[in-house]
């Protein structure tokens, strides 16, 4: 993995972190301002997801051999 692989996959955990703690925080006080920040870090999560998908993909796509032993 390099540097940026990282950056994007420690990006994810840590907004999958706040989005937990935000979503207990909802889960005790149902209001509008803990629902706005469960939503906001799930949008978050679903971008730095995404991101992350087409890392992974590129990654595979330049590197991948064919069965025949072609690159």
């Amino acid at each position: 993995m390099t540097d940026d692989d990282n950056d994007i996959h420690d990006q994810l955990v840590q907004a999958y972190l706040k989005y937990f703690e935000a979503s207990e925080r909802f889960e005790r006080q149902n209001s509008v301002r803990t629902h706005r920040e469960v939503r906001k870090c799930l949008r978050d999560i679903r971008t730095l997801a995404k991101d992350r998908s087409d890392e992974v993909h590129h990654l595979h796509m330049s590197t991948r051999k064919t069965k025949t032993g072609e690159e």
